[in-house]
């Protein structure tokens, strides 16, 4: 009789233990694929964004750079809709071209990019929000934001 009930019970604790086993599989499956969100785990709210529409234009005259540009950063919430060579390729400093009025995707923008000049030009039937124009300075300011674009 003592042998069934010691039996019994170690029976029982293996069905709880397989239990707990299969729950905690099922929870770390739910995390791993993405379903359920650890506290500290933080989704960058820029993603949430709509992308910002751009036109990435040479601005300095050296080859190929607005192309170059366009692909390094092609990984960010940018979406780039031409690429262009500016008539007098004259800049020094790189800058941004803001052609509605949204100073929170400009500031956006500002960011993503290390670009701290910015200027107006509103142009109501723009394919863009913003034109970028590439100065002499855009491996620099790469460099001191930590990016890896470099001329």
């Amino acid at each position: 009789m003592m042998e069934a009930k010691e039996t019994k019970r170690k029976n029982t604790i293996l069905w709880v233990l397989f239990a707990l086993l299969a729950v905690l599989a099922v929870v770390v499956s739910l995390i791993n694929f993405g379903i359920i969100k650890l506290k500290g785990e933080r989704q960058d709210p820029e993603s949430r964004l709509p992308a910002i529409k751009v036109i990435v234009a040479n601005g300095c005259g050296y080859e190929n750079l607005a192309k170059d540009y366009s692909n390094y950063i092609g990984d960010l919430n940018i979406d780039v809709v031409r690429l262009a060579d500016m008539p007098n390729p004259i800049y020094d400093k790189s800058i941004i071209v803001m052609l509605f009025e949204d100073q929170q995707d400009l500031m956006r923008l500002k960011k993503m990019t290390g670009i701290k000049h910015h200027t107006v030009a509103i142009k109501e039937d723009a394919d863009a929000q913003f034109i970028i124009i590439l100065g002499r300075d855009i491996s620099t300011i790469e460099k001191d934001k930590g990016g890896k674009f470099g001329r």
